[in-house]
């Protein structure tokens, strides 16, 4: 399954397609692209877990302080997103 990497190209006035390698220049073009595509997902993916992680501490912040009015508490729950125990939030 070593193939090179192809490139199909259609030519929309005639719909003549043509298959051909790429070309090395397209290759590195690919693999930087790929390269780029994979950092972008991990940082994505370590984003949204530092988010649910500060969500997590917001929620049991606010879970540890009973002392908060409870309109304070909904108040605080719905502008962060945080869902409370007991579903309020």
């Amino acid at each position: 399954m070593n193939e090179p990497p192809i490139a199909i190209e259609i030519n929309c006035e005639t719909g003549v397609e043509t298959v051909r390698p790429l070309t090395a220049q397209e290759i590195t073009q690919r693999n930087a692209d790929m390269t780029r595509g994979e950092a972008q997902r991990q940082a994505k993916e370590q984003q949204e877990a530092l988010e649910l992680a500060e969500r997590t501490a917001l929620a049991t912040w606010i879970a540890g302080h009973p002392d908060l009015p409870e309109a304070a508490r909904n108040a605080l729950a719905r502008a962060t997103g945080v869902t409370l125990p007991g579903g309020t939030g």
